[in-house]
């Protein structure tokens, strides 16, 4: 899948409201960037809720192509390659996957990750269909060898600062499902930035 692809996701996704609206990147928290910047991610990171255990990874253009490529077909491949998504494993098996173009735009210029009570119960109640989808956390622990799996759980959260309020949002939604289940000290939390590929992917379409 080209690069630029992602891109177009990126701007359907955050001009969903507002259509053709030039102000639509800016409501929904949108920030260039340029690359990976240590500094900032710390920043996100503590504003972060203090009892939100959780291991910071970054991901580089040859782990997310590597990511997108364990997708079956296209259409899993096409969902793997979402810039914001989230992955739960029960042991090694992928139980539950959310991606941002799934998500519904709020009123307050976000995505409603919770949009149909998935995140009301643990784990959550799978958004993207799992059928067919062979994705494994032992392939996830070979793109991402800090991935240590040691838990019964492992959940697998991509984000980047260039939607950082929707990134905020989805980081949240996954830390008060787990605070709400009593499961914040029994699940591997790993969020995974991927900052290198979207200022990649902008920098293609100069």
């Amino acid at each position: 899948m080209k690069k630029h692809t992602l891109l177009l996701i990126l701007i359907l996704t955050l001009a969903f409201l507002t259509s053709c609206n030039t102000l639509a990147p800016m409501l929904f928290g949108f920030r260039e960037i340029n690359g990976y910047d240590a500094e900032q991610c710390e920043k996100f990171y503590r504003k972060l809720p203090k009892d939100f255990a959780f291991t910071p990874l970054v991901c580089d253009e040859e782990q997310f192509r590597q990511v997108s490529n364990l997708g079956a077909d296209s259409m899993q491949m096409k969902n793997l390659y979402q810039p914001l998504k989230i992955m739960y494993f029960h042991s090694s098996e992928l139980v539950s996957f959310h991606v941002n173009c799934y998500c519904p735009p709020t009123l307050g210029f976000n995505l409603n990750w919770n949009y149909n009570h998935q995140f009301d119960e643990f784990p959550p109640a799978t958004t993207v269909p799992l059928d067919g989808m062979t994705v494994t956390r032992s392939q996830m622990q070979t793109v991402f060898p800090e991935i240590k799996g040691e838990k019964g759980y492992t959940v697998l959260v991509f984000w980047t600062n260039m939607l950082h309020k929707i990134s905020k949002s989805e980081i949240k939604t996954v830390y008060k499902n787990l605070k709400k289940f009593g499961q914040l000290e029994t699940v591997e939390v790993y969020l995974i930035n991927n900052d290198i590929l979207m200022s990649k992917s902008l920098e293609e379409v100069e």
